[in-house]
This record gives structure tokens, sequence and C-alpha cells, in this order.
């Protein structure tokens, strides 16, 4: 019974390997090359990616080196205008000189000619009047041949206003604005100043930008270095892709043969198990020794053979006996 019960489990234990075998080997092929797409999608995603993100720093870096030349441009003109503003200041001031000392003066110099010159301008006026009123107009009574005579100098003199009123005007016009450039002065001193603050703002502002510049330069062969660093991994990521796909093929091979020849191995199990399952219809010789004596012999043994059920029979036959 125990041996029957023994080929039992090693029959179904053995069934239940060869099952499980047989379907590693089926499946598992499918199941690679499920894994084996992940895998390439994958690594399809990250060159995908990691060229994205070449191509973002290399225009980046395209970028830079154009920021780097803007800022060259930048530094150089706020220095040319800082160096311009320096230069003008004392332009500026010589302004102020004019405007508020000199120009007042001219100014009140003029007013007070204005008078005179009025006076010539109305005696140049009347005499203007009268040139372009003269004329002569006269015939000269000569028998048969009276001779028509007319003349005049060409001068046509006839303004809307009289020069001496223009040259007065003028004076009046005049008036309050000496004062007026005199308090100039101020206004433009404070500007001259302003101007010399902005000269020196915009001398540092060059400097500054100067130095960011600097560090932009810095930072250009550092994304250069970037950048052949990721081209070597999207190589290499392509590399490892190459060999993920041959490596499948290998590994799905073995892992479809491998389950087949350990399938083989569980053939002398499942015939052992099979065995001891049916052994209940099988004889079993039972060698027994057994003492005889004929002749008065001593000491000797004859081996008999019998069966399993002749044994159980003799076996029986001598309890009842």
């Amino acid at each position: 019974m125990f041996r029957r019960l023994l080929g039992l489990i090693i029959l179904l234990a053995t069934l239940v390997v060869l099952a499980v075998l047989i379907a590693t080997a089926y499946y598992f092929g499918p199941v690679m090359d499920q894994v084996g797409t992940s895998v390439d999608n994958g690594l399809a995603l990250s060159v995908e990616t990691l060229e994205t993100v070449m191509a973002t720093l290399t225009q980046t870096e395209a970028v830079l080196v154009s920021v780097n030349d803007t800022m060259d441009t930048a530094a150089q003109t706020t220095l040319n205008l800082s160096t311009t503003i320096a230069d003008t200041i004392p332009l500026l001031e010589q302004v102020a000189v004019v405007v508020s000392d000199q120009l007042p003066a001219n100014v009140e110099a003029i007013q007070a000619s204005v008078p005179n010159i009025a006076a010539v301008a109305t005696v140049v006026d009347n005499t203007l009047t009268r040139l372009s009123a003269f004329e002569i107009n006269q015939t000269i009574p000569i028998p048969f041949n009276p001779i028509q005579i007319q003349y005049d100098l060409g001068i046509e003199y006839n303004p809307e206003e009289p020069f001496g009123d223009s040259i007065e005007q003028l004076g009046t016009s005049l008036e309050g604005l000496p004062e007026e450039l005199r308090s100039l002065r101020g206004e433009l001193e404070v500007s001259a100043a302003n101007l010399e603050i902005l000269s020196a703002d915009l001398d540092t502002a060059s400097g500054d930008i100067e130095a960011i510049n600097a560090e932009l330069v810095n930072f250009i062969p550092l994304l250069e270095q970037y950048v052949s660093l990721l081209d070597r991994v999207i190589t290499g990521v392509k590399q490892t892709r190459a060999d993920v796909a041959n490596n499948l093929e290998m590994i799905k091979l073995v892992g479809t043969v491998l389950p087949i020849a350990l399938a083989l191995t569980q053939l002398a199990p499942l015939v052992v198990g099979w065995d001891l399952l049916t052994a209940r219809n099988k004889p079993q010789v039972i060698v027994k020794e057994v003492e005889v004596q004929p002749s008065g012999a001593v000491g000797e043994t004859v081996d008999i053979k019998e069966t399993e059920e002749q044994a159980a029979q003799n076996e029986s036959e001598d309890t009842l006996s």
C-alpha cells in the first residue's frame, strides 16, 4: 500500500513538473517578446528624450554665444555712451556760462540799442517810401514830334508794417529775456551734475555687463561638455538597445529549449511512479532458506523460490497449525 501511495505521489509531482515545464516552454517566448518590446520602447523613449535634451542644450549654447556677442556690444556701447556724456559735461558747463552770462548781456545791449535802431529804421522807412513814390512823367512839347518822358527808380516799398515798428516790436519781445536766461544757469548746472552721475553709472554698468559676460563665457564650454556627454550616452543607449534585442533572442531560445530538456529528464520519475503505482499486478519472488536434512546430512540448506501469495498462504497455514 505504501509503495503504491509513493508511486502516486511521484507520478503526480512529475506530471505537475512536466506541466510547468511545458507551459514555461510555450509561454516563455511571448512573455520575453512583451518584455523585449517594453524594454525597447523604454530605451527608445530614453533616446528620444536625451536627443531632445541635447537639442535644447545645443540651442541654448547657440543662444548664449549670440547673447555673449550682444553683451560685448552692449558693454562697449555703454562705455562709449559714458565717455560721450563725460565729454558733454564741459560743453554743457560752457553753454551754462554763455546762456546765463554772455547771452543776457548781449540781449541787454540789443535792447539798449533798439531805440536808436528804431529811429534809424523809421528814417529808412520814410526814405524808402519817398524813393518808391519818386516818378518823372513829362512831355516835352517839340513841334511835330513831342517827347514823352517817364522815369522812376524801380523801388516798390509798401510793407504791411513799417520797418521802424518791427524794430520796436523786436525790442519789446526781448523784454524779460535776460532774466529768464540767467535763471537757466542753475538748471544747466544741475543737468551737468546729473550727467556726471549718469556717466559714472554707465561706466559701472559697462563693468557689470563685462563681468556677467565673462561668467557667461565660462558657462559655454560646460554646455559643450554636457552636449558631448549626452551624445556618448545616446550612443551607449542605442548600442544597449541593439544588445538587448540580440540577447533576448538568445534568452528566448534558452528559455524554450531548457524546459524541454528538463521535461525529458522527468520521464524516468514518471516511469518509476507508474511502476510503483501498478506494482500490485506483478508477482514478487521471495527467496527463503529452508533447512533440510535428507539421508542424515546435517547443515545443508536449499534455496526455495516462491511467490508472495504462496508465502502468505504458507504463513497462514503455519499459523493455523
